[in-house]
């Protein structure tokens, strides 16, 4: 049904490039949120005065805070699309993530709401009453709040939207509460036990629950998360694929919005290869990599000696003592400097990030004295980094 409603009232999407669908589509379902919502807002409160529940009274000024929550995902869309400024170069695609952490607040406050009035029902509870028209009522917004779940789900999956994602997650909350309220209205008609600010009490502590884990998501995609492990993989295996290119490290994913991202990385080529061949290789792979993840692309390109057999046995010999020392630990940009008295080995050591400056000086030293046991003229000289992607 999803896919009908976008056909017969957003067809104009499959026109467009893909960053203007993707706006398209968000603010049409912001659209969907805002109609939906206000008209369940208006069944519900009527259904809560004929049935003198206060639950579905709650539940259905809940729905009007949905309305408000798709006004600010339509508004979060529109402001997603500005183009890249002076103050913000790289665009305003983050400013999604901010709508979805402000529909987190309002779906907090909701559930705080709903507390309040819950609590006052369990100290002064009042009879319930539910006609059969106000079942039917209620059951229809459940039905609707199932069907915009979905609807938020699959245009969210379609056009990877957190604000959608949080809005599907608010829509599923209002299903299953009002789920809880009919089952709180039977239970005391039938059995004569009023239990609906009980019941009101624990949607109330729900809903917080789901706003909490709606802002904990966002706020961490705005602190800057790690990329996804398959988006990483992807990239190594697309970049080692060129020949000529023999590794790969300090790979940092940046994102400012969920269709921009910002990819550096060094990439590493034999010193043996002409520098112009490989210097235009680079800019090959940044083009391919731009076109193919929506990008910005910049790579380093780094020089390694694959001939000299002194040097390969040295690398091997420091990768042998760390895996020894820390499975975890991985090396990379290994160098080596001879010289009259002393060889320096010059490398880089990835660390994982439970490592303190304790840890770290624990592992040079470590390291070192290994070395040294095999030969007391070698010495290290070690950047310590963590791993970014």
């Amino acid at each position: 049904m999803t896919d009908w409603i976008i056909n017969l009232f957003a067809r104009k999407y499959r026109d467009m490039d893909e960053n203007s669908a993707r706006q398209y589509l968000g603010e049409f379902s912001g659209r969907v949120g805002i109609i939906a919502n206000l008209l369940l807002f208006s069944i519900k409160l009527a259904a809560g005065i004929l049935s003198s529940s206060v639950a579905v009274i709650a539940d259905a000024f809940n729905n009007l805070s949905d309305a408000g929550s798709a006004i600010v995902t339509l508004v979060g869309f529109h402001l997603a699309s500005a183009p890249p400024d002076k103050e913000h170069p790289f665009g305003h695609g983050r400013m999604e993530y901010i709508s979805a952490m402000a529909i987190s607040v309002i779906i907090m406050l909701a559930g705080y709401e709903l507390a309040k009035t819950s609590i006052k029902k369990i100290i002064s509870p009042d009879d319930t009453t539910f006609g059969v028209l106000p079942f039917i009522i209620i059951l229809t917004a459940i039905i609707v709040k199932i069907w915009l779940m979905v609807f938020y789900t699959r245009v969210g999956k379609k056009i990877n939207s957190e604000a959608l994602f949080a809005s599907a997650v608010d829509s599923r909350n209002d299903a299953i509460c009002t789920s809880l309220v009919v089952i709180s209205a039977a239970v005391s008609i039938f059995a004569k036990i009023s239990i609906d600010g009980y019941v009101g009490t624990a949607i109330a502590a729900f809903v917080m629950w789901s706003g909490i884990s709606v802002l904990k998501d966002t706020v961490s995609l705005l602190l800057g998360q790690a990329p996804d492990p398959e988006l990483v993989k992807s990239i190594r295996e697309t970049v080692l694929g060129y020949d000529k290119i023999i590794g790969l490290h300090d790979l940092i994913v940046h994102s400012y919005g969920p269709t921009k991202r910002i990819i550096s990385f060094h990439a590493e080529v034999s010193c043996e290869e002409d520098l112009m061949r490989s210097h235009d290789l680079i800019d090959r792979i940044e083009r391919d990599l731009m076109g193919k993840y929506n990008a910005v692309v910049c790579i380093h390109m780094d020089p390694v000696d694959t001939k000299d057999e002194r040097i390969k046995e040295m690398k091997a010999l420091v990768e042998g003592i760390i895996k020894e020392v820390d499975s975890s630990v991985s090396l990379h940009d290994f160098r080596v400097v001879f010289g009259e008295t002393h060889t320096n080995l010059i490398f880089d050591m990835v660390v994982p990030f439970h490592y303190k400056e304790k840890d770290i000086n624990i592992l040079r030293e470590r390291v070192q004295k290994l070395v040294w046991e095999t030969d007391p003229n070698l010495y290290t000289v070690v950047t310590v980094e963590n791993s970014y992607a």
